[in-house]
């Protein structure tokens, strides 16, 4: 099947395998890995040195270009060096994903 045609949670069981165990498989963690990627999304479109997440500000960890990155990797179910960084903003945010 094509990869335009998975769904969504599809991508991310491709991209979790394919990060070694770095995210986890599960629902839960997909769901709580949407939250981080929208806030990834906020980052990669804006050229704001802060973000804010329910109420709280904060200091962004990477560049509006690594966040532009980290989302076409996600995209294509890749996982690199920079994909990895969204392990930053997830726990900045207190999230496991």
């Amino acid at each position: 099947m094509e990869m335009k045609r998975w769904s969504d949670y599809a991508k991310y069981l491709v991209l979790a395998d394919n990060s070694k165990a770095v995210l986890s498989g599960t629902y839960t963690r997909y769901q709580v890995f949407k939250i981080v990627k929208e806030v990834i999304t906020n980052i990669a479109f804006t050229d704001k040195n802060t973000y804010s997440f329910e109420g709280n500000i904060y200091n962004r960890k990477i560049t509006t270009n690594e966040a532009k990155n980290i989302l076409d990797n996600i995209n294509k179910c890749k996982w690199t060096n920079v994909t990895g960084k969204m392990l930053l903003v997830a726990s900045q945010l207190k999230l496991r994903i």
